[in-house]
């Protein structure tokens, strides 16, 4: 428990280098294409409900706004399948302001990966938590 406690203070100290907040309304990537942070609508927010393709890589997702603009999507998912990666790919590729990194250890705790997904056009480079990075390096899509 105390290493779970260690963890989520390293993710704030990261959003607080980037001069984030925590969203109260993030629901998923579409979520990041807004100008302010506002919920998705259930039918179309593809973290939402049983099957949804994105819906595994965002386990224990935040939001994060810039001056309540959505900024990045951090996560911390138990492992990355070949589906998660082709995943990324297509954000971006849909999406030319968004960029994905994946770091080492979650914040979440031992087995998890820190997920990062950003808009480049208001923040260029992000990089996932230091402790992450320390851990097993990145890779960046």
């Amino acid at each position: 428990m105390a290493e779970q406690a260690d963890a989520q203070r390293v993710i704030v100290e990261w959003a607080e280098w980037y001069g984030l907040r925590q969203a109260k309304k993030a629901c998923c990537p579409g979520w990041l294409t807004r100008k302010v942070s506002r919920r998705c609508m259930i039918d179309r927010c593809t973290a939402l409900g049983g099957g949804a393709v994105d819906y595994r890589w965002l386990e224990h997702g935040v939001g994060w706004v810039l001056d309540g603009q959505p900024v990045a999507l951090t996560s911390a998912s138990y492992g990355i399948r070949d589906e998660e990666h082709a995943r990324f790919q297509w954000w971006v590729n849909e999406d030319p302001r968004l960029a994905v990194v994946l770091g080492g250890q979650g914040w979440y705790g031992i087995g998890s990966t820190q997920v990062l997904m950003w808009r480049t056009d208001v923040i260029e480079v992000m990089e996932p938590s230091p402790e992450s990075v320390r851990a097993l390096g990145y890779q960046q899509y």
